[in-house]
């Protein structure tokens, strides 16, 4: 495969050694003419673990560095971004695992892209999941969206321009890749869905999958400049319900 195709891969990181060198191995393992149209950049917030030297383990995959402190993962995010020049941005997380076929099937699509549009692509969970995480994200655009999020950013590779106008707002620190999607979809932006091809698995953890009030709560204030006086409303009685299944959900694996 010979593809003109450059991705940017964006890794925001914070004392999350054993996670990184578990991406940085799953990268480093994908074929050649894969690799080859990757383009590597790591956003460390400051770690102190060693996530340093696993960077520095690694210097013919890892092409840009920054570490230094930061506000949170959507902070670093921007960084990463704004360190690279390719047409192209994926953002993955320490302890995510690329998967080779379908990367090699996007690239081929993006040859053919016009560029003006995004593409997402399903996600796998990896084993334990959290009650109520289904085994696969399946990607949807439209207005699914306003009801969940329902494009992980472990399965989005999106334009590059896109994360300039706008960028993630780091005072979400939980739901900013949400509410940047949110606002990709009032730009009248376009995402292409690819359900048939999974381009990482993800382990859990993390605060979006804590299903705590407080994500909630961050969730409708982050809906609340994005959507119209009746899909507000309608959020009100939505997000109770959501919360109540993932404690029933939790109950129930219990």
């Amino acid at each position: 495969m010979s593809s003109a195709v450059r991705i940017g891969v964006v890794i925001p990181v914070w004392n999350a050694k054993d996670g990184l060198h578990r991406t940085l191995s799953a990268l480093s393992a994908l074929p050649q003419e894969i690799r080859a149209s990757l383009v590597v950049a790591i956003a460390d917030g400051g770690s102190r673990d060693g996530t340093l030297d696993v960077i520095a383990a690694n210097p013919s995959l890892v092409d840009h560095v920054t570490s230094q402190s930061d506000t949170g993962v959507y902070d670093a995010m921007n960084r990463g971004a704004a360190a690279l020049n390719t047409p192209w941005l994926w953002f993955l997380g320490a302890g995510d695992i690329p998967c080779a076929e379908g990367l090699k099937a996007l690239i081929k699509r993006l040859e053919r892209a016009s560029g003006s549009e995004a593409h997402a692509c399903a996600v796998e969970a990896l084993e334990p999941r959290e009650p109520g995480v289904p085994a696969r994200f399946l990607p949807s655009w439209g207005p699914s969206l306003t009801w969940r999020n329902t494009i992980h950013h472990q399965g989005l590779v999106a334009p590059s321009a896109w994360l300039m106008d706008p960028s993630f707002d780091p005072q979400w620190k939980v739901l900013a890749d949400y509410a940047w999607l949110l606002d990709q979809r009032n730009l009248g932006r376009h995402v292409v869905c690819h359900p048939e091809l999974i381009l990482a698995k993800v382990p859990g953890g993390g605060l979006s999958r804590s299903f705590t009030s407080s994500l909630y709560w961050e969730e409708y204030r982050m809906k609340r400049t994005r959507m119209g006086a009746w899909a507000l409303l309608a959020q009100a009685v939505w997000l109770p319900l959501k919360w109540a299944f993932k404690q029933v959900s939790k109950a129930f694996k219990i």
